[in-house]
This record gives structure tokens, C-alpha cells and sequence, in this order.
């Protein structure tokens, strides 16, 4: 009998320590806690390391993750102001400021990332009905309006979340875009056609262009030309007219000289090593050979 009750007070201490243990409670680096007595919410505890409580269960602690948290959800479908659907994959950057508000009402990151994926949703219905798909699709980048679509969309969001469930949504960004499946093939067959449209257009407006500067190439060549020729039977023109006059000169001041030189000319260009002449006696080709000059 003595030996039961020495197990039983064993017992009894061993519980007793166990639950003066419950005293303690340790705040991590990442954690905010809040200390509630009979699940009435008292004091906020941020500072990390151990703090005091009293036994449970008076009191209890709750913990909840005070660094920036990611959440990124499925992609989703979306109507844009051009009625073209979107499948639109986004993500969300936010952290509790409100640890009252955030436990009354959310508790947990789960139900806050089901909250928040409603937040999101509305405001992304909201915004991209605002847009037409150019602005999220474009292969022209200065066209694409995803910087300003992005704040707008977190706009939104950040009142509700704050002032419903005590969370701040830093920033909400969209990852990509599709199409959803049952229209992705028709979706790229018009896209397609249209750049082959464009391509088309690009390609005439070059021909067109390339035409232009031929002819103008063309046009400048043929009054260069002219303008060379003109020129150069005006030299031509002055250089006989400045030698008819030399000529003339110098016929005036001996003619017999001159009549002399230019027969000397006339035999260089007839007689050569094989030339036969046959000659009448009074040519006056034949005076300069037999009589030489005058």
C-alpha cells in the first residue's frame, strides 16, 4: 500500500512540473505572438526569446509568421473588354499587421490564402475587364500595360484585406498569360493570320519603297549623265574652236609651211614599208617627193 501511494505522488509531481512548464512560452525570431486568457486575446508579444504566462489553461498562446509571405494560386479565367478569355496566373506578396483582427477572423495562413484568393480574384475581374487583350498581348512591348494592370490590381486589394481581416498586401504581380484550352487553337491560328497580315503589308510598303528610290536613283543617274555630256561637248566644243583658231594663226603667218607640214602628215599616215604609190606627174604629192620642199 505504501509502495501505490509512492507511484501515485510520483505521478502527481510529474503532472504538477508538466504543467508549471505551461508557465513558459518562447517567441521565435520569425513569430508574433498573442496572449490570450480564456481565449480572450490580451498582449501582443514580438520581441523573440521567453516570456511568462500564466498556467494553462488560463492562458494561451498564439503564433503567427510576421515575415512577407508569397501566395501564388492556380491561373484562373478572366473576360477582357475586348470579350476575349484570358487564363491569367498571378501571385501575391502580403504579412499580418493586425495579429487581433487577423486571429478573430482568419486564424490560420490557409484561410487567409482562401481570402485572399477571393480578394484577388474580384479585383483581377475588375481590372482586366477595364483592358483589352492588346494590353496584356502585344508584340509591340511599349502596347503592354501590365506595370499599371498590376497597380491597379493591388490597389484594390489592399483595402479589404486590411481593413476586414487585419492583412497588408505588399504587392500582387501577374506571372504569365494563356488561353484557355478549348480556344488556344483558334486563339493562334487569328494571331497568325494577323501577323502574316502585317507581315504582307510590311512587305508590300518595302517593295513600294524600293521602287521609289530605284526610280529616284534612276532618275538623279540619267541627269548626271546629261549633265557630263553637256558639259563635256562644251570642252570639246571650246578645245576644236581654241585649236581652229591656233591653226588659223599659224596657216596666216606661213602658209607654205604649213601647207608643207600637213603633206609630211599625209605621206606619214599613206606610205609605210610595203606601200606602193602610183601617182600622176603633176599631183602635189609627187612634186614634194621629186622636187623636195619649196
Amino acid at each position: 500500500m505504501k509502495r501505490w501511494k509512492k507511484w501515485l505522488l510520483l505521478l502527481v509531481v510529474i503532472l504538477a512540473l508538466s504543467w508549471l512548464r505551461t508557465i513558459f512560452f518562447v517567441v521565435e525570431a520569425t513569430d508574433t505572438a498573442i496572449l490570450a486568457r480564456f481565449k480572450a486575446p490580451l498582449a501582443v508579444a514580438q520581441k523573440p526569446g521567453l516570456h511568462l504566462k500564466l498556467p494553462w489553461p488560463i492562458d494561451t498562446v498564439y503564433r503567427f509568421d510576421n515575415r512577407l509571405l508569397v501566395f501564388d494560386h492556380v491561373p484562373t479565367e478572366f473576360l477582357t473588354k475586348d470579350k476575349k478569355n484570358i487564363l491569367i496566373d498571378s501571385f501575391a506578396v502580403w504579412r499580418i499587421t493586425d495579429e487581433h483582427r487577423f486571429l478573430a477572423k482568419v486564424r490560420n495562413r490557409n484561410n487567409a490564402e482562401i481570402l485572399l484568393l477571393e480578394i484577388i480574384t474580384a479585383a483581377l475581374n475588375e481590372v482586366v475587364g477595364n483592358y483589352s487583350l492588346s494590353s496584356f498581348i502585344n508584340i509591340d512591348p511599349t502596347l503592354v500595360q501590365l506595370a499599371q494592370i498590376n497597380r491597379e490590381v493591388a490597389d484594390i486589394c489592399r483595402v479589404p484585406a486590411a481593413r476586414d481581416y487585419g492583412i497588408d498586401i505588399e504587392d500582387v504581380r501577374i506571372n504569365s498569360f494563356n488561353f484557355p484550352v478549348q480556344n488556344r487553337a483558334s486563339v493562334i491560328k487569328r494571331m497568325r493570320a494577323e501577323r502574316d497580315r502585317i507581315a504582307t503589308k510590311y512587305r508590300s510598303e518595302g517593295e513600294e519603297q524600293a521602287l521609289k528610290i530605284e526610280a529616284e536613283t534612276d532618275l538623279q543617274t540619267r541627269k548626271l549623265l546629261a549633265d557630263a555630256r553637256r558639259e563635256a561637248e562644251m570642252v570639246r566644243g571650246q578645245g576644236e574652236a581654241d585649236a581652229i583658231k591656233i591653226y588659223g594663226k599659224a596657216y596666216a603667218k606661213d602658209p607654205e609651211f604649213y601647207r608643207f607640214l600637213r603633206t609630211l602628215e599625209a605621206y606619214g599616215k599613206m606610205i609605210d614599208t610595203d606601200t606602193t604609190l602610183i601617182l600622176r606627174s603633176d599631183s602635189e604629192l609627187w612634186k614634194m617627193i621629186d622636187k623636195g620642199a619649196p
